[in-house]
């Protein structure tokens, strides 16, 4: 797009050149008629032997309107160039983002996996805890309830003393 825009700035310049060349043309005034051979032939040699002044000028505006367009071709050339570059650049990034990408997902397992083993063991830590606790609150209840039978045996048999 930027090659297209300077080309038309390229051609727009030599048709404002080609313009300005022909408006001068047009503004020089016209000789005057005059039957005087000598005279119009001396103005035909003088214009004649100007020609070559302003054909040296067409040249140099045509050298420069070439180096100004190789100057473009140029910097088209190396945009090109970089616009390449850019491209294997963002290969590579993607390239590179679909691996990291991939070790994510991976790292995600192994992250679940590892959540998943630990939620299990905490399981399995609850049940023995509870299982040990369980265990004591039974041998407690069985040696309080022994103790219980045994105080009020006792006291049952210290009152049937009594009564006798």
């Amino acid at each position: 797009m930027n090659r297209k825009r300077h080309l038309s700035n390229l051609w727009m310049k030599l048709f404002g050149s080609a313009l300005l060349l022909l408006g001068i043309f047009a503004c020089v005034p016209a000789p005057a008629a005059e039957a005087n051979y000598f005279s119009d032939l001396y103005k035909g040699l003088q214009n004649f032997s100007e020609l070559p002044g302003e054909v040296n000028q067409l040249q140099e505006n045509y050298q420069e309107t070439v180096e100004e367009l190789q100057q473009t071709k140029d910097e088209l050339s190396e945009t090109v160039d970089a616009l390449g570059q850019t491209q294997e650049q963002m290969e590579a990034y993607r390239s590179q983002n679909e691996a990291l990408q991939e070790q994510n997902r991976q790292l995600s397992l192994v992250v679940d996996e590892l959540k998943n083993d630990r939620t299990a063991r905490e399981n399995y830590y609850n049940r023995i805890k509870v299982t040990v606790i369980t265990g004591f609150a039974l041998i407690l209840g069985y040696f309080l309830i022994i103790r219980l039978l045994r105080f009020t045996m006792r006291h049952r048999s210290r009152r049937g003393d009594r009564l006798r």
